[in-house]
């Protein structure tokens, strides 16, 4: 037995003083804790409280009670051994000893409620309770008769323990639940209590009825049934007793034996006569087996346990008073709690009502529809706490409708914002999802700008607009109905990113082409450069220009045409035309050269022309601008021809010195071609290196601030944007140790990056801003929807 007895009410002095009045205290707290468990609260309730005289063995009584209760309820095992238990086992439970002074002050319940399901559903809640002993020499007239009520008044089931035989003194302890009676049936049609069960203690008249329910049926008839010799008064007070009760009932128990007058007594079974002991077995099963518990009802309706603690303090008010409560008092009391608790109950059919049509689940209700279904509501709420019995309803239906409108209107207010929120959320999920949307855009065109190879440009528009018809087709999935409107301004929103992010794509596939023509410019110049050293290296005799042009041309268009030209076949075919044409005009410049060569001058020419190459080759052991290797080659060239102009030329004509002169002219500026092609091809790959260092070190600062999550404060998403950053940057800075380093195209898509990393920076700003409003908007809301949904939060993607 784990179980002990709680004090619910006690009795205790306004002061010290001698003729100080007596007054109730409520253990509410004991009674919250109780009442309110989880596991109790929801179901029926069915009180069996014992009652009546002082040290008539109540408690004593009430230990047997919670023998069965345990063997039934908790253990399950009254097929297996008697309930009773052992014979030499001491009586536990709710105190009680033997003597002439009283054990129990005020109401006790017994702290285990005990749980039975029946096979039909209903699920209900059994307390036991002990009384304070009436009319002792500590107790006054209202002492006694307020605890007396208020068991009755909370109990399904009254147990009124009487010694040897009803009298009148005993029926008229009910006399104010008799009047209280009369007013409730006048106000509802319907008997009040439950049942009376009389338990005559100590029957001693075996010969005129026998021990048991059936000698208690017998004296019950004699006592409040018969009509015959007895005076009007006590006519109407059985009357009265009659029409209160649902039922009514009497049991006649043996005397337990003379060893309970013992000071040593201590409850065991073996000290108590087996008749005694026969009929505790008859009469406990006959209260508390399942199919005899009667549960509590008020006006016809059956009470949940934590209704139960409603009327309870609703008692306790009234019969906490100097004087004792008239019986309107108490049908007024009783009325409150009534109505109290079917106007609960109908706000809360608002509350789940509205609880459920704004659930997380479900999507935003414009503001003129909510509205209308509140209003729709409220009726309904209204409607069914008028339809339930109610008690006193002439006095209290006014008022508690206008509790009910105060309530649903209050809540309306909490319902509107919470709905409100959710148009906040939505527009925060169709950002989300439009930036992962863009996220999927960019990550398809990377894929497809993978490798050197150059996508023509109707093709690659083509594949854009494609892409761009399945990303808008995958935005579309998140429409819901209620929020078109924003999804119609995200979506806008979306298409404007697309078709920026459209410039950048075309922009790096035309790098692509830009580089393959650098190549094919560059191959070209290469190949024009091994003609010219290949036919230097050769006699300058006819016969030898003749046997070694037609090698060198054709080692020169191998190596031209082994440059890759997918996607600019047409360049390529124009540079091999006038690649062919120079080889052709070049070898008839040698031919004709070598008829009139003035080998001084020659030799000239040759210095110079590598001393220009020298020059160019030192130059362009870096990647240099166009206009800078430009520069470079007008300042070697003007040199060169200076050097030319103070050449000795006596005794050469005007003619063969200009011959000369352009000569060394167009070979400088044959040179140049290729160191130029040279350069720019390289100029134009490490853009290109530029290009996806730049992205590799933008997805490092996207992977930092995606992890942060959506609830990010502000200083989070700075701190983190802070060292990410800085590690983007480190890892683009990383190409400046590259042999293809330029220092303006760098630094031209270093400051790219630092203006990308800004925006996607004042992105998560903005919405750790936004995120803490929603947060203050919804907090008063959004912890009483918690009970049934969550706000699942996404990793937005930044804008990029």
């Amino acid at each position: 037995m784990q179980g002990k007895p709680m004090q619910i009410i006690s009795i205790c002095g306004e002061d010290d003083s001698p003729s100080s009045r007596c007054i109730l205290q409520l253990n509410e707290d004991e009674l919250n804790k109780m009442f309110m468990d989880e596991k109790i609260k929801d179901r029926v309730v069915s009180v069996i409280s014992v009652a009546g005289a002082f040290r008539k063995g109540k408690s004593f009584l009430l230990d047997f009670f919670l023998r069965y209760m345990y063997a039934k309820y908790v253990h399950n095992n009254l097929s297996e051994k008697d309930w009773l238990g052992d014979e030499n086992a001491p009586l536990k439970g709710f105190s009680w000893r033997g003597g002439s002074q009283r054990d129990t002050t005020g109401i006790l319940i017994w702290s285990d409620i005990f749980l039975c399901d029946h096979q039909n559903g209903e699920k209900v809640a059994i307390i036991l309770m002990d009384t304070q002993g009436t009319f002792d020499c500590d107790s006054t007239m209202k002492d006694c008769a307020n605890v007396f009520a208020l068991s009755t008044m909370i109990s399904s089931v009254q147990i009124f323990n009487i010694q040897s035989n009803i009298q009148k003194d005993d029926l008229q302890h009910l006399q104010l639940f008799t009047e209280y009676a009369r007013i409730a049936m006048e106000d509802t049609g319907k008997k009040p209590f439950q049942k009376l069960q009389f338990l005559i203690r100590d029957w001693a008249h075996k010969s005129e009825a026998p021990f048991g329910a059936l000698g208690g049926k017998k004296l019950l008839e004699k006592t409040l049934i018969r009509k015959d010799k007895r005076p009007e008064e006590n006519e109407q007070l059985c009357e009265n007793v009659k029409t209160s009760f649902n039922e009514i009932d009497c049991y006649l128990m043996p005397h337990p034996g003379f060893a309970i007058e013992e000071d040593d007594f201590r409850g065991c079974l073996k000290d108590l006569r087996d008749e005694f002991k026969k009929h505790l077995r008859d009469f406990i099963p006959l209260i508390l087996a399942p199919e005899n518990l009667i549960i509590k009802e008020i006006n016809g309706e059956k009470l949940k346990v934590d209704h139960l603690l409603t009327y309870i303090r609703s008692y306790f008010e009234s019969f906490n008073s100097k004087e004792c409560p008239e019986p309107t008092t108490i049908f007024k009391a009783t009325a409150e709690a009534n109505n109290q608790i079917h106007a609960t109950n109908a706000e809360e059919l608002y509350e789940s009502k509205m609880t459920e049509l704004t659930s997380p689940d479900k999507p935003y209700i414009p503001e003129e529809e909510l509205k209308r279904q509140h209003e729709e509501f409220e009726k309904q709420t209204i409607s069914s706490y008028k339809d339930k019995p109610l008690m006193g309803k002439a006095y209290f239906l006014k008022k508690y409708c206008q509790q009910i409108k105060s309530y649903t209107s209050s809540r309306f207010q909490q319902f509107l914002k919470l709905n409100e929120a959710k148009l906040a959320l939505a527009e925060l999920n169709y950002l989300s999802h439009m930036n992962k949307c863009i996220r999927d855009f960019e990550n398809f065109m990377d894929e497809l700008l993978i490798g050197n190879a150059y996508t023509p440009s109707n093709e690659f528009n083509c594949k854009m607009e494609a892409v761009k018809v399945d990303i808008l087709k995958q935005f579309d999935l998140c429409l819901s109905n209620s929020t078109a409107v924003i999804h119609k301004q995200i979506r806008e929103q979306l298409q404007e990113a697309i078709e920026k992010q459209f410039i950048k794509y075309r922009q790096q596939n035309d790098i692509k082409l830009d580089l393959i023509k650098a190549k094919i410019t560059a191959k070209s110049a290469e190949a024009k450069k091994l003609y010219k050293e290949l036919m230097n290296n050769t006699d300058q005799s006819i016969e030898a220009l003749n046997t070694t042009h037609a090698d060198a041309k054709h080692r020169a268009l191998e190596m031209f045409r082994g440059a890759s030209q997918v996607g600019a076949e047409s360049f390529f075919n124009e540079c091999e035309k006038e690649l062919i044409t120079y080889v052709e005009k070049t070898f008839n410049s040698y031919k004709e050269g070598s008829a009139k060569k003035e080998e001084f001058l020659d030799l000239q020419l040759t210095r110079l022309k590598m001393s220009y190459e020298g020059s160019m080759k030192d130059t362009c052991k870096s990647v240099l601008t166009n206009d800078n290797i430009l520069s470079k080659h007008e300042e070697v060239k003007m040199k060169a021809l200076e050097e030319f102009e103070a050449l000795p030329t006596d005794g050469i004509s005007e003619n063969s010195i200009n011959e000369k002169r352009q000569q060394l002219v167009g070979e400088i500026e044959e040179l140049f071609e290729y160191y130029g092609s040279q350069n720019n091809k390289r100029l134009l790959q490490f853009e290109q290196e530029c290009v996806w260092k730049k992205k590799e070190a933008k997805e490092v600062l996207l992977k930092s601030l995606k992890e942060i999550g959506l609830l990010a404060s502000v200083d989070g998403v700075h701190s983190t944007y802070n060292t990410a950053f800085k590690e983007a940057c480190d890892l683009y800075k990383k190409l400046e140790g590259t042999a293809l380093f330029n220092k303006g195209i760098h630094e031209e898509y270093l400051e790219e990056l630092k203006r990308e990393a800004k925006a996607v920076y004042e992105w998560y700003k903005e919405r750790a801003e936004d995120m803490g409003t929603l947060k203050k908007i919804a907090k008063g809301v959004l912890l009483r929807v918690a009970a049934v949904g969550c706000v699942v939060i996404l990793k937005v993607p930044p804008p990029l």
